[in-house]
């Protein structure tokens, strides 16, 4: 079975969210076997394209003009002037060799090239034909947490794959109540829910030998992969407005793969990003990483990293 699907779709966001455009040509020179990406390559895969925008397949039909040619090369050209400014900003994290005109897959690559790698593909989950991805980052969310927070914090997942927190929902947050010491509300559950209630992960900053533990830290974190990333940012509120009674403001936490920047490096889309939430992308996860020779080890352990990471740097099919 291949690894890769889809390929052919190109992203339908708007262009003003240069992000995922951008990602999309990294995917390109990532499963392009080493060979270049240029931006001829690039304005002929969106040219071409047929499962696309509307909008997009009026700029790009095939009698295009001399007019709407200049304006897919300036395009593509901001596309690749942001790029460079990843170059920069990612630094040793970076796979690609960058050039104003294209961009190609480094040979050899590092650990640290192999974590961009991950989260590029987590970005890009509709072009990959497995689900552990999701889960994963999820497992490398919990790592950078930890790497972020102090040595005494306790940090667990919450979600399907936990450890800690089993059975229905309401087993769990019976669970999480007992380990924070805070009563439960009284919210009803269905009988046979075995979900998360909207969280992922679960943090909290004890005070050592104190059997009262009101107005400690404590840190709810939500983990997306998806395009729809905006409206998973509140899922968290569920648990302190629904399930438990909390006796302090909790720290809402959202962590995606994504490198939601622009070329100045400011946000792209701050407007949906929750002044409410501790905001991690793909630039502050992989910094919390550096250095830290045993998180990196512990991720490079995941599944994806043979199945999926690998998978993709050694992919053959040729795509230009």
């Amino acid at each position: 079975m291949k690894l890769i699907q889809d390929i052919d779709k190109v992203p339908n966001e708007p262009f003003h969210k240069q992000h995922y455009f951008c990602d999309y040509v990294e995917f390109l020179a990532l499963i392009n076997n080493q060979d270049i990406i240029s931006k001829s390559d690039v304005f002929d895969r969106f040219r071409e394209a047929k499962d696309i925008d509307k909008d997009i397949d009026k700029d790009i039909d095939k009698d295009i003009d001399s007019q709407e040619k200049d304006r897919w090369d300036n395009r593509i050209g901001e596309w690749f002037d942001h790029i460079a400014s990843r170059n920069e900003a990612f630094n040793n994290f970076y796979p690609f060799i960058v050039e104003s005109n294209n961009i190609q897959l480094k040979d050899p690559l590092t650990e640290h090239h192999e974590l961009y790698i991950f989260l590029l593909l987590s970005a890009s989950q509709k072009y990959i034909k497995s689900n552990i991805l999701p889960k994963d980052f999820e497992k490398m969310s919990l790592i950078v947490l930890q790497n972020y927070l102090p040595e005494s914090a306790k940090s667990y997942i919450f979600g399907t794959s936990s450890d800690r927190y089993n059975g229905t929902l309401e087993k769990k947050i019976e669970k999480l109540a007992e380990d924070l010491k805070y009563s439960l509300s009284s919210a009803s559950f269905q009988k046979n829910n075995t979900g998360d209630g909207g969280l992922d992960l679960v943090a909290w900053l004890p005070f050592s030998k104190d059997i009262n533990q009101n107005n400690m830290q404590i840190f709810l974190a939500q983990c997306a992969t998806g395009r729809d990333w905006g409206r998973k940012q509140h899922e968290t509120k569920k648990i302190p407005e629904k399930y438990i009674n909390f006796k302090t403001k909790v720290n809402h936490v959202f962590f995606m793969p994504y490198d939601c920047r622009n070329v100045e490096r400011d946000f792209s889309e701050e407007s949906d990003i929750s002044n409410e939430t501790l905001f991690f992308d793909r630039v502050r996860i992989l910094y919390l990483l550096e250095n830290k020779t045993k998180s990196i080890k512990s991720i490079m352990n995941f599944a994806s990293f043979d199945s999926i990471v690998k998978g993709a740097i050694l992919y053959e099919e040729k795509i230009v």
